[in-house]
């Protein structure tokens, strides 16, 4: 199945891209994708969205098909065809 990944900022800087499509097998979740991204980008998109817990909220937000992923069972939500993924990095400062 193919996953359409779109994201923003840093994390684009690092899949060259704004939008990438990611090939997975049948009926894998979002854990599986984040893992997927991590082989083809490397440690850099992991140190960007993940860590040893998945994805953590404070670092990014997800959302499948415009839902927070968080909603739908975080990184155990499970994927189909054309799915379109959203990950987003929380910004803060001041």
């Amino acid at each position: 199945m193919i996953i359409q990944v779109r994201t923003v900022h840093v994390i684009a800087k690092i899949i060259s891209g704004r939008k990438v499509f990611i090939e997975l097998p049948d009926a894998s979740n979002l854990h599986a994708l984040l893992r997927e991204m991590t082989r083809l980008y490397g440690q850099e998109f992991y140190d960007a969205v993940c860590d040893e817990t998945g994805y953590p909220e404070n670092k990014v937000a997800v959302l499948v098909n415009g839902t927070s992923a968080a909603v739908l069972g975080g990184a155990a939500v499970r994927l189909k065809d054309g799915d379109d993924v959203l990950i987003l990095p929380i910004i803060s400062g001041g």
